[in-house]
């Protein structure tokens, strides 16, 4: 696809204008989503199969599976989404980070640390859960909370 850019001093700073080919009108979608910061993650819901979109501030936990993984919900909502932990990671999603290899918790939902054996650290989280970071991503949830806490 090819970028042309016009310059044209009848626009507000905070405007951009975008011209398309009639063709491409579904762009418009992605590329308003993409402008906007609208970070969402495509899922499927197991009752119906149906697939949707819920946006990354949402989730509260990912936890691996074969080729899919479970996405929980800050709602308490479950979820299937293609792809394995890996797959999530290289995605970076902003606070979402990952603890032990087959689970990656919402930092936000992290409301207490405390050291725990083998170099581990235990995470609480709001509604009371408990969570086992391994030692190998302990240091990087400690600097990860530390400094949200400042």
């Amino acid at each position: 696809m090819k970028l042309d850019y016009f310059w044209d001093k009848n626009y507000a700073i905070d405007q951009i204008g975008i011209r398309l080919n009639p063709q491409n009108r579904k762009l418009t979608v992605e590329l308003n989503s993409l402008l906007k910061g609208d970070k969402k993650l495509n899922v499927i819901n197991p009752l119906n199969k149906r697939k949707l979109k819920i946006n990354y501030d949402e989730i509260y936990l990912i936890e691996a599976m074969d080729s899919l993984s479970k996405v929980y919900t800050t709602g308490g909502k479950v979820f299937y989404a293609r792809g394995r932990l890996k797959d999530f990671e290289n995605k970076e999603i902003s606070g979402i980070v990952r603890i032990n290899n087959s689970t990656m918790l919402n930092l936000t939902e992290i409301i207490n640390f405390r050291q725990g054996t083998y170099a581990r650290l235990e995470v609480e989280t709001k509604d009371g859960q408990v969570h086992i970071v391994s030692r190998h991503y302990a240091q990087k949830i400690k600097e990860a909370l530390e400094c949200s806490r400042n």
